[in-house]
């Protein structure tokens, strides 16, 4: 059971990979962690985000300024990896500046790997909200990576459930009896409310955290 005391400064967290392709068919990888900050007697997160976004106000989340969307991307071009951070869907140079930046982000996402599962905070109906349904992939409706329209999550790679979901979803062909509307809107619940399950999230920030380790700033020449 999640418990309804918050003493860590994190609540609502929701983890995604999404797997894609870009222009001229070039594989990518995003791995996504979404969190709401507050302050506590043990933690002034909320405070010490809002100080940084003053340094970075182009950072800011503008659906939820009391949320932060970490996203690493990944980018397969001739068997070479490249990739880049995004904080909020804003990148991040890997320079000197933009490491204290990614520091900031990797502290909080090592912090959601130790945390126990009891103390995950996950306010009721969270993921039916507007910060997760257009917040968990920054800017974008997350039914998009459902029906795989513009991706698809790991989650559901290999299940055949993307391909089901794209047809009830996008097949104007197929009329839905109310019955099935609300099944169909039930699975879809069940997708976004398992990205937000906190042994789905704490395996996610393992994998989120390693990466962020290895985006080290380029030392710029004088």
């Amino acid at each position: 059971m999640i418990s309804p005391i918050n003493f860590t400064g994190i609540k609502n967290i929701g983890y995604a990979r999404i797997l894609g392709y870009q222009e001229n068919n070039i594989p990518q990888s995003r791995i996504i962690m979404n969190m709401e900050l507050t302050n506590t007697c043990q933690n002034k997160d909320l405070t010490n985000y809002r100080k940084i976004l003053q340094q970075y106000p182009t950072f800011k989340n503008v659906l939820n300024d009391k949320f932060l969307n970490v996203e690493y991307g990944l980018t397969n071009i001739d068997n070479a990896l490249y990739s880049r951070v995004l904080l909020n869907g804003q990148f991040i140079l890997p320079d000197n500046e933009g490491a204290s930046l990614v520091s900031f982000a990797r502290n909080l996402v090592n912090r959601v790997k130790n945390l126990k599962i009891k103390d995950f905070k996950l306010d009721k109906n969270h993921h039916l909200k507007e910060e997760v349904q257009n917040g968990l992939v920054y800017k974008d409706n997350i039914e998009n990576y459902i029906d795989g329209t513009k991706g698809e999550l790991d989650l559901l790679s290999k299940t055949g459930l993307v391909e089901k979901f794209d047809l009830f979803l996008n097949d104007e062909s197929i009329e839905l009896s109310n019955k099935d509307k609300e099944k169909l809107f039930n699975a879809i619940d069940d997708v976004v409310a398992t990205l937000h399950e906190p042994v789905y999230v704490k395996q996610g920030a393992n994998y989120l955290e390693a990466l962020l380790k290895s985006y080290l700033p380029i030392k710029r020449g004088s």
